[in-house]
């Protein structure tokens, strides 16, 4: 989801850090959840109707839902999105006592299967559902856990969102039981974490930047149309060895629902075809639950699309190097 730079916004940023934060860790996750309800009506009240207006044309064009409708799934959207960030707040406070009555795990055995190969496993998750809920569910239930993640740059902040929003973000990922490994840094830890059979959290769908995408993505058909998707997972998964299971965190209310899918094997399937039924079954996930992915503001041909001239002639895969950066 584009993080917009303005005043208005910056305000409210200042208003949920302090004091808004404070009353919600004194909450329930029962309480944070309504909270963040509340929070992205706001959002979606006081966001302009040119963004507003984007994201439901493009909802009504993909899924071909009336106008109605697709306002719905807009406002939806944008109310997960809050709370997500509010029961971001709750993480540190959970424990391995506290989380089972939050979530429930289907195929968790997929998980364990694969980590009985000894080398390792790539959770493909996404920007949907609670997306960061997965690692400290994981991370409380024993698993050694590492997720890359990625912080915007200086420039691509306001004031405000560097030295408020992003600093709390960052310091409330140190409490949480996953060893983060930055999108910007060499590959060695990577390597080293599915050595050491861990599991690596990658997301899917890509970082959702344009100008951050590299010559590893390619257009996939996806809900329609030509979608870039990161290829690197695949090239990681061939050097490594390591089995990719997708996994999706559908939200069900305040509770959660994480569904650990069929493993992928990099080394029995063509490059294309393992990013691509990873790309069929976001899809099936995005069309049963719309308002959950985060990216639809994204889905455009600025930004997560291309052109079909561009598309017709694919994408070339690039093996990693050891130098090479995420």
């Amino acid at each position: 989801m584009i993080a917009h730079k303005n005043i208005i916004k910056d305000i409210c940023r200042l208003v949920f850090w302090y004091p808004v934060r404070w009353f919600i860790l004194a909450l329930s996750f029962k309480g944070a959840y309504w909270l963040g309800g509340v929070m992205g009506y706001a959002d979606y009240i006081l966001s302009g109707r040119a963004r507003i207006g984007k994201m439901r044309s493009i909802i009504s064009d993909v899924l071909g839902k009336g106008e109605e409708e697709s306002e719905m799934i807009v406002r939806q959207n944008l109310q997960n999105h809050l709370r997500n960030v509010v029961e971001l707040i709750k993480y540190p406070q959970l424990n391995a006592q506290s989380i089972g009555s939050l979530v429930h795990l289907d195929g968790r055995g997929n998980l364990d299967s694969s980590l009985k190969n000894g080398k390792g496993v790539i959770l493909l998750t996404a920007h949907f559902g609670a997306k960061q809920f997965s690692q400290i569910v994981l991370g409380l239930y024993g698993y050694a856990i590492n997720q890359i993640n990625y912080h915007m740059s200086e420039d691509e902040l306001t004031y405000v969102q560097k030295h408020i929003s992003q600093k709390n973000r960052i310091e409330i990922e140190t409490m949480i039981p996953t060893n983060f490994i930055s999108a910007k840094s060499f590959m060695r830890p990577v390597i080293t974490c599915l050595k050491n059979n861990e599991a690596l959290i990658i997301a899917g769908d890509g970082i959702g930047l344009k100008k951050h995408m590299d010559d590893s993505y390619m257009p996939v058909e996806f809900l329609g149309k030509k979608m870039l998707f990161p290829t690197n997972v695949v090239s990681l998964a061939k050097r490594t060895g390591a089995l990719v299971v997708p996994v999706f965190v559908v939200r069900e209310n305040f509770k959660h629902r994480i569904f650990f899918e069929t493993p992928l094997n990099a080394d029995h399937e063509p490059d294309n075809l393992l990013v691509m039924k990873y790309a069929g079954l976001l899809e099936k996930y995005i069309r049963q639950h719309p308002s959950m992915w985060e990216l639809w503001e994204e889905f455009d041909k600025n930004v997560l699309l291309v052109n079909p001239p561009e598309s017709s002639s694919g994408a070339q895969f690039n093996t990693l190097k050891p130098d090479v950066r995420f």
